[in-house]
């Protein structure tokens, strides 16, 4: 009987046969178990090997056969097999890309080598090449567009490194890397790079954006001007990183530098004009006033009056063009003080309602006070009035006899501490065409070709009058027909004032108040001596008289004076230069004389430089007899207002 060597691993007991039954189990178990984890397994598993074929497929494997079908899974057989061939020679898993039916997969094939077969593992990756290629083409796409653009576009790390560079710097590193045309350009672009360097080092530092212009020496010498803007960016998790964008802004800076040297020379220009017209004006003027205190007949007084009145509306023009002027500049500023409105306005359109009474126009009108019992309010009471002046002027100018004006002013809305209100100019006047309309607030700009040569002016009142209202916050408004006549009307919201801050008005004092005063007038204008000459002697004043700056000095220098009229633009010394040399002197009694400048200049930056350079006062041409008086005696009978 032959026995094999396996009959000792038989069982001798029932206890051992047991055992041996549930080792098996326990196996069979295993096994199974191995069998349904790749068959449960979502991705496609397969067995594939040199010899047979496919030999296994899970459930996902044979869900995907299906849907791909046996003829394109076929077609994959010879790459397969290459990969097959290549994983078994090498005895190392391999990974490769596939396709099937436009899905993407990842393929992993794990080496059997005992079995000359290989698992084939496959995961889809359909939507994450998607998205990865829509990434990619968003990429392209941004890049595209950055090196369009012809800004300078970076990034560098901390090390000045460029993790990202635009075309544009591209093109301009290589520019850079040019050979210097001289050792000045070249140790001019090592100072701008090192710069660059530092202002990178800033964002870094601070975490701030940084905005600055840098100067740019090209190879060739030429100097070009980039405004850069620098700021933090984060970079590949906490890196800190720097994204510049550099604009080459040279011609937009030399165009801005034209533009301001333009408005530059047209605000020279008009101060120029301003000192040239008011001094000889100033002298029309001051001469007809003296004239009007002699005794004339009637008709001399009418000759008179058209003199002063000419000169009066030469003024107003003037003042037009330069108020025009400081809007267009920005440098209109207004002084806010508390008054009462509706008096101001009222005792402002008096004038110009007598003046349309003599030419047959009925005027009425609507105090303020009639809807507003208490209109104490902060505000300019000067250009307010101008802007109603000027509406009430327009009314007058376009209304023929017979016809009719209302002016009003209404409280529109209050709160404890604001006060709203309206005021309204209405004529029965020639219209304004519709057409019109909406450029009649325009510099320059009137209702018909031929207005000036019929009613005159410059056009110029109604853009001041919409630019004041602007400036105070308010609304310039017009509704107008053509034979109809025409309604404008402003409304302003203003800070309101107790009566209590209002200013109260005092009596004027007596022209004898400046007797025996000594007064300096420095004045190289022979007229504008005379005027101011005959003023002052009517006061009875003690005159002395310099025709230059190095005279008045002289005489500041030598004498005591109680007071220095100056004169601004004199050939040689200026009236500043003047003023600061008396300033200067050893003697404190001289050197602190009141000192008003009398001038021509009729700016307000002008004035606020006289008083920087030393000037109690400035008074301007052509100047009205009260101004100049309430000016000489507040600074000499006022002895807190005196230099020690």
């Amino acid at each position: 009987m032959h026995t094999s060597s396996s009959s000792a691993a038989l069982p001798t007991t029932l206890a051992e046969a047991h055992a041996l039954i549930l080792a098996q189990q326990e196996q069979l178990a295993a096994q199974a178990s191995q069998v349904r984890i790749p068959m449960q397994n979502p991705n496609p598993v397969f067995r594939l090997g040199l010899v047979g074929g496919l030999t296994y497929k899970n459930r996902a494997g044979a869900q995907l056969l299906e849907e791909v079908g046996l003829e394109e899974a076929g077609q994959l057989w010879p790459q397969l097999r290459e990969w097959l061939q290549q994983a078994l020679a090498t005895g190392t898993e391999l990974r490769h890309e596939i396709t099937l039916k436009q899905r993407q997969f990842s393929l992993f094939a794990v080496p059997e080598p005992e079995s000359e077969s290989a698992t084939l593992y496959l995961t889809e990756t359909t939507e994450r090449v998607r998205a990865e290629a829509q990434r990619a083409a968003q990429q392209a796409f941004t890049e595209q567009v950055l090196d369009m653009l012809p800004s300078l576009v970076y990034v560098r790390d901390a090390a000045g490194r460029h993790v990202f560079a635009n075309r544009a710097t591209r093109q301009h590193d290589e520019l850079r890397r040019g050979t210097a045309g001289s050792a000045e350009v070249a140790a001019q672009q090592a100072q701008q790079r090192a710069a660059s360097a530092a202002a990178d080092a800033q964002v870094l530092a601070t975490d701030h954006e940084h905005v600055v212009e840098e100067p740019l020496t090209l190879p060739t010498g030429e100097e070009r001007c980039l405004l850069t803007v620098r700021r933090p960016l984060a970079w590949q998790g906490s890196a800190r990183h720097v994204l510049s964008i550099s604009t080459d802004v040279t011609e937009l800076k030399q165009s801005r530098q034209a533009a301001e040297a333009a408005a530059q020379a047209r605000a020279n220009f008009l101060a120029n004009m301003s000192h040239e017209i008011r001094t000889p004006l100033n002298g029309v003027l001051g001469i007809a006033a003296q004239l009007s205190k002699t005794p004339l007949d009637e008709r001399q007084q009418k000759w008179l009056q058209l003199v002063q009145d000419s000169g009066r509306h030469l003024l107003g023009i003037l003042n037009d063009v330069l108020d025009l002027a400081k809007i267009t500049s920005g440098k209109l500023e207004l002084s806010p003080e508390p008054f009462n409105l509706c008096d101001s306005m009222f005792n402002a359109a008096l004038p110009l309602a007598l003046q349309a009474q003599e030419k047959g126009i009925v005027v009425d009108g609507t105090r303020l006070r009639d809807s507003c019992p208490h209109p104490h309010v902060i505000g300019d009471a000067h250009r307010l009035n101008q802007i109603l002046l000027n509406l009430l002027s327009n009314a007058v100018k376009f209304t023929p006899a017979g016809g009719r004006i209302s002016v009003g002013g209404y409280q529109v809305a209050e709160t404890e501490s604001t006060l709203t209100v309206e005021f309204r100019v209405r004529d029965t006047g020639v219209g304004i065409p519709a057409e019109k309309l909406a450029h009649i607030f325009d510099d320059f700009t009137q209702a018909y070709a031929d207005t000036s040569r019929h009613f005159g002016g410059t056009g110029l009142g109604l853009s001041i009058s919409r630019a004041l209202v602007e400036q105070m916050g308010g609304t310039l408004t017009v509704e107008s027909q053509v034979g109809q006549g025409s309604t404008f009307a402003f409304r302003l919201t203003l800070p309101r004032a107790t009566p209590a801050l209002a200013p109260i008005e005092v009596a004027a004092p007596s022209y004898r108040a400046l007797s025996g005063q000594r007064v300096l007038l420095v004045e190289d204008n022979e007229i504008n001596r005379l005027v101011a000459r005959l003023l002052l002697e009517e006061w009875d004043m003690h005159i002395e008289e310099a025709e230059d700056g190095p005279s008045g000095v002289a005489l500041a220098t030598a004498q005591d004076f109680d007071i220095i009229l100056m004169d601004i633009q004199m050939p040689g010394m200026s009236g500043l230069t003047a003023t600061a040399a008396i300033r200067a002197l050893a003697n404190p009694r001289r050197a602190g004389v009141p000192i008003v400048a009398l001038t021509a200049n009729a700016f307000a930056a002008d004035a606020q430089q006289y008083l920087a350079g030393g000037m109690n006062a400035c008074v301007a041409k052509p100047f009205e007899e009260d101004t100049l008086y309430s000016t000489l005696t507040e600074l000499l009978l006022a002895p807190a207002a005196r230099r020690a």
